[in-house]
């Protein structure tokens, strides 16, 4: 679960194909930052004392928050119980740009940070809080990472169905355009989750690791009857 693996937002500017034009250097600032971690606390103690309130108590304490610009924008660590998530004012140019390219030809700088903001501020983070759930369960080492991945995808798609849908709605459109325009990269014959499995590492850095993800949460948006939050953390085992 370390592995760098939710880097779909990082890659929408591919299959966008628009031109962009540079952004003004931003200064990192101790500001942005500070706003970043209160925010982060808001959202990770919503999740816990919902959890708790769930009737579904976790061994581990809520994960410690960091601030860095991490290549994915968002992780979990087991190891340290520590969620890192990203900051705008601390990506690089080139991965500002990303974003910029992702929300269209005539996008502002506001538009794309509001982007950055809603995919890694909200969708992002709660798929980590998700996998510090699955640390809470005992699922920290499993050969099922199709499995891990799904499940941490379920967990954020439950949360945000309960507490604002329109998360799920911004994040469904990024997901089925990326399954329309991109090559299925499972060979002939294959099974989809077979051929994650065995390709777990192997796939991690590449960017076909996004079409499985993109698989993943829309089959997570459509699961019918949609369950509740309590209801998948309760499903979650080892």
């Amino acid at each position: 679960m370390k592995l760098q693996r939710f880097r779909i937002l990082a890659e929408i500017a591919i299959w966008c194909g628009c031109a962009t034009s540079g952004f003004s250097q931003a200064t990192p600032g101790a500001d942005d930052v500070a706003y970043t971690t209160t925010k982060m606390t808001a959202l990770r103690d919503q999740f816990t004392q919902a959890a708790s309130r769930a009737g579904a108590p976790c061994r581990i304490a809520a994960p410690k928050l960091a601030v860095a610009d991490v290549p994915s924008f968002g992780s979990y660590d087991p190891d340290t119980n520590t969620l890192t998530v990203s900051a705008w004012t601390l990506l690089k140019d080139e991965e500002r740009n990303l974003f910029l390219r992702g929300a269209g030809p005539s996008a502002t700088e506001d538009q794309a940070r509001a982007d950055f903001e809603m995919g890694v501020h909200h969708w992002v983070v709660v798929h980590e809080l998700g996998h510090w759930w699955q640390a809470c369960r005992g699922v920290t080492e499993s050969k099922d990472h199709y499995g891990v991945e799904y499940g941490a995808d379920r967990i954020a798609a439950a949360w945000w169905q309960e507490h604002d849908p329109s998360v799920i709605a911004r994040q469904r459109a990024v997901f089925a355009s990326i399954l329309e325009r991109w090559p299925n990269p499972v060979p002939q014959g294959q099974e989809v989750e077979a051929y994650f499995n065995d390709n777990y590492e192997k796939l991690g850095p590449t960017r076909a690791y996004i079409w499985f993800q993109a698989r993943m949460c829309l089959a997570a948006f459509d699961e019918k009857p949609t369950p509740a939050f309590a209801q998948v953390l309760a499903q979650t085992k080892p």
